[in-house]
């Protein structure tokens, strides 16, 4: 029973910024963690890509990602088939590593600690909507 406890509640300390499928896939079943929405910005942000197995591309983004609150979390984002648009900001419903959804947002629409560190980091891009 305690080496369980150590295990759920220790997994989120070695998978925490780690930008990976392995700590996306640990993180999706740990019933500890709980949901969150995270904000990303998509400009300048390194992005690689792979076939799929019906023909596609899959596309993965390594990008910092910020907490209502303004806490920095490193995420892995996987889109398939289409890339993101290279200047936008998305809301990104996570558990731990894990993205579970995401959509475009405004500006406007991120809360104001998260706005403030995307923002400063996105002063090169100024047509970021």
């Amino acid at each position: 029973m305690i080496i369980m406890a150590v295990i759920l509640f220790g997994a989120p300390l070695f998978t925490r910024d780690q930008p990976t499928e392995a700590a996306g896939m640990l993180d999706r079943y740990n019933p500890v963690l709980p949901q969150e929405t995270v904000y990303v910005a998509t400009g300048g942000c390194s992005v690689e890509w792979v076939a799929n197995a019906h023909g596609g591309r899959d596309y993965r983004y390594r990008l910092p990602s910020y907490s209502r609150d303004g806490r920095e979390r490193k995420l892995l984002l996987q889109v398939t088939d289409k890339p993101l648009a290279p200047h936008a900001y998305l809301a990104v419903r996570s558990k731990g590593q894990t993205v579970l959804s995401w959509r475009r947002v405004k500006a406007s629409q991120i809360p104001v600690a998260a706005r403030h560190r995307l923002v400063s980091g996105a002063q090169k891009n100024p047509d970021r909507q």
